[in-house]
Parts: structure tokens; sequence; C-alpha cells
């Protein structure tokens, strides 16, 4: 056989086998790509059905709302998240009727904090508590390193001058109170939030609010004038904020409430004896002439 009839022969085959084979991979594609647009809208639609699902309601303000405002149906909406905040709501019939203490901007999730009196330190103390602060630095702060949450001792130092004479003098004013504000970091308050200024301040904190009993207020109220207060900071192993729960952390000696404290009583300074004074007999008057007796009569004749 001539060998340019081979050739020709030979190229209808290859020509045969590239058509054969691209109109193989055509059909067997034809079928995915005609079924791949109804099920990528079935998997999107049970997708945004489960998430929709997932996520809970959450009432927030629809405009904004001025403090001592009271919530209308026209102040609510309805936000779809996630997780649902710590006290918020999810019922518009929970909030119609209420006051915002605070001012409250749209778009802000309404809870139990912007509905509730006080603001954070007065959520953080006890009714039998008062928050009082005090002058700190570094070093009546224990180096700068109190943080709110801690347990102090309240120590004061005084120079007693008396008779012209300077004694230096050291008192534990308040055993065990509570750091509640050290600088512009805050403690936890009771419904969980932290209000703490998370920005880095590098001005050292100048300020100390402490948790004081009610009956020791007048003690440190005194003792911050008197002279200078440091902060020993207690250990965590004491387990202080079990025994403040109990009352059972200050001591008794603190006195009423209500009760004057002067510096010699903090001080526990001792008044000075007052001088005795000698009590004499009154004279009797003794009249001109002689004494005479007649049995219990006494009578006086001239000479």
């Amino acid at each position: 056989m001539n060998s340019k009839v081979l050739m020709a022969l030979a190229g209808l085959l290859l020509l045969g086998a590239v058509l054969l084979g691209y109109l193989g991979v055509s059909i067997g594609r034809a079928p995915s790509n005609a079924h791949a647009p109804s099920v990528a809208p079935a998997s999107a639609t049970v997708d945004a059905s489960l998430e929709k699902l997932e996520r809970k309601p959450v009432l927030v303000a629809s405009r904004d709302l001025p403090a001592l405002a009271v919530i209308g149906k026209d102040d609510l909406s309805v936000e779809l998240l996630r997780t649902a905040p710590v006290g918020s709501y999810d019922r518009p019939e929970a909030l119609l009727g209420k006051r915002v203490w605070v001012a409250v901007p749209a778009g802000s999730i309404l809870s139990a904090a912007t509905l509730e009196p006080g603001g954070p330190l007065a959520r953080t103390i006890r009714p039998d508590e008062r928050a009082m602060a005090i002058a700190v630095d570094e070093v009546v702060g224990g180096g700068g390193f109190v943080l709110p949450g801690d347990y102090v001792d309240v120590m004061l130092f005084v120079r007693d001058e008396r008779d012209g004479e300077s004694t230096p003098l050291a008192q534990l004013v308040l055993p065990g109170v509570r750091v509640l504000t050290y600088g512009e970091r805050i403690a936890v308050g009771s419904d969980g939030q932290d209000r703490s200024n998370q920005e880095k301040d590098p001005r050292p904190p100048r300020t100390a609010v402490l948790a004081v009993p009610e009956d020791g207020v007048a003690r440190l109220m005194l003792a911050s004038q008197a002279g200078s207060l440091r902060l020993a900071i207690r250990s965590k192993d004491e387990e202080l904020y079990r025994r403040e729960q109990e009352g059972a952390l200050l001591q008794a000696s603190l006195g009423a409430p209500s009760a004057a404290l002067s510096l010699d009583q903090l001080l526990e300074r001792r008044k000075p004896a007052a001088p005795s004074v000698r009590s004499t007999a009154p004279r009797v008057p003794v009249a001109n002439g002689v004494t005479v007796y007649r049995g219990s009569a006494m009578t006086h004749e001239a000479p």
C-alpha cells in the first residue's frame, strides 16, 4: 500500500479520536451543569433558615432617648443577635412605660442597667456600706499595684504635738476594706459589667474609692484629715470576701454609725487626770465668852 494513503488514514483516525473525545467530555459535563443551578439555591435557603433560627431577638432603642424619658412603642425595635447580652429584653411589654435613667443613643441595647437608678459605684456597694474616696500615690497605694477588688488595711501616721514635743504615732484605722476603684479602674458591678476605662492612661492614679462600712465612715474621714494614710494590701487567701458578707470583718469597737469621734478617741489618747481638790471642814466661829454645858444644853456667858 502506498505510504501516502497510510498517512492519510492515520490522520483521519487521529482526527476522529479527537472528535470523539470532545463529544464525550461535552456529554459528561452537560448533566452536572444542568442540575447545578437548582441545588445551590436550595442549600443557601437551608443555611439562611438555620442561621435565623439560631439568632435571638433583642430590643434596642430605635431613636435617641434622653435621660428620664418614658419608653413608648415607637422607641423600640428588634434586632436578631447570635447571643443575647446579659440583662437584655426580648419582649416590648417588659419595657413599655418604663423610665430610662441615663441617656440611651439610638441602636443601643436596652438592659436592666439603663432602667435602674444609681451609677456604677452605687450598684457595687451593699446597703450597709458607703463609698469614700481618699488621695493616693505610688507609696500610699502599695506601689501602684492595688487593683479594684483587693482588700486593704487603712493605716494612719500622725505626729502628736503635745507639751512642746513631737511624738510619731501609727494607728490601724480600718481593717480589711474593699477597694472599689483605683484611678479610672472600677470593680465589676452587681450586673456583671466592667465599666473600667480600657484605654491605657499614662497618668498615675490620684484617688481610690473604698467600700467603707457605715460604722467606719467617721473614722476614715477624721483620719484622712489628721495625718497621712497608707493602704496595706491583704492576702487573697484570707477569704475576706466571705467574712465581709458575714459581717465578721470589722471590729466591734468602731462605734455607733452616728457617734461623734474625736482625734483623741481615734488615737486612743488618755485624758490627763484632773488635779485633786482637798476639801477642808468649815470653821465654826467662836463667840466671845465662856461656854457652859448644863447636861445636853450649851450656853455662852460673859465673863
